[in-house]
């Protein structure tokens, strides 16, 4: 393990916490003021781990068509706010959001850090590629109608200056659409320390929908919308469900039906997020 390196709460700096349990030698603590989950102390290299592992959500080499379909609907809902024809995704991965975007006659802009990603992001015909920290992100002020940020504000140093500057490069009510782990949900609940996605070493901040609302209202957005999905059993990222613990294997046939019941709740394991700027 690297050096370690140990942090006030990015949310409102208060250097105060409690410690909630120890997983594979990280301490995951809540702050005391604002109730922030974070990992502390973190690995002082973890952004140097995001550029030669991981690749962004949809990261697989070939997508099935029920994905893009999905990626489809996706952007169908984004149209109304199409103004000036400028879509931003942070952690583009391989580029298939953006590419499927560029089909429909988006100009196209992307954040990646991760080696692997760029070079198969760099066929798909994005116009702009920013390979700097999401944190750095230096794009024009009032410049793209929707910035897109799935499964990446969990791995950012500071979600607070990432957000800050997406909220710069949005033009006045352009959207920000992003998903993350829910600590709240009731996987994690259930889990515990277990949970799939405690994963100290990459997922070092853990927001629930009132610290999410919190960053997004006083970096400047409004008209923010939370819902969460999905009840996940697998207790290792990246782990067959055979290996799930046999006391929860007899919760498998219900699995659709837990899913569509958190779909509208805020105890679904993952959060999907729509704000738009003032």
């Amino acid at each position: 393990m690297s050096a370690n390196e140990t942090v006030a709460c990015d949310l409102c700096a208060s250097p105060d916490h409690k410690l909630l349990f120890v997983k594979e030698g990280f301490r995951h603590v809540r702050c005391n003021n604002c109730g922030l989950v974070f990992v502390n102390p973190r690995l002082h290299d973890h952004l140097d781990r995001q550029s030669r592992t991981g690749t962004g959500s949809m990261g697989e080499d070939l997508l099935t068509p029920a994905q893009v379909r999905r990626l489809q609907r996706e952007l169908t809902r984004l149209e109304p706010f199409r103004r000036l024809n400028r879509i931003l995704e942070v952690g583009a991965g391989r580029g298939w959001f953006l590419g499927e975007a560029s089909r429909l006659g988006w100009h196209t802009w992307a954040v990646e850090i991760n080696s692997d990603a760029l070079q198969r992001l760099r066929s798909k015909g994005i116009e702009k590629i920013t390979t700097q920290p999401a944190e750095d992100l230096q794009a024009p002020e009032d410049s793209m109608d929707v910035v897109r940020m799935w499964d990446v504000i969990e791995h950012l140093s500071s979600p607070r200056k990432a957000v800050t500057a997406i909220h710069n490069a949005l033009r006045p009510g352009g959207l920000l659409t992003l998903s993350t782990t829910n600590f709240a949900s009731l996987s994690r609940r259930v889990n515990g320390p277990e949970w799939v996605y405690l994963n100290g070493a990459d997922h070092i901040f853990l927001f629930e929908p009132a610290t999410i609302t919190r960053l997004l209202t006083e970096i400047g957005f409004r008209d923010i919308g939370i819902r969460t999905r999905s009840f996940n059993l697998r207790r290792k990222l990246y782990h067959p469900e055979e290996d799930l613990p046999p006391r929860w294997l007899i919760l498998r046939p219900f699995r659709k039906i837990i899913d569509e019941t958190l779909r509208f709740t805020l105890l679904g394991h993952q959060m999907l997020v729509t704000a738009v700027k003032r």
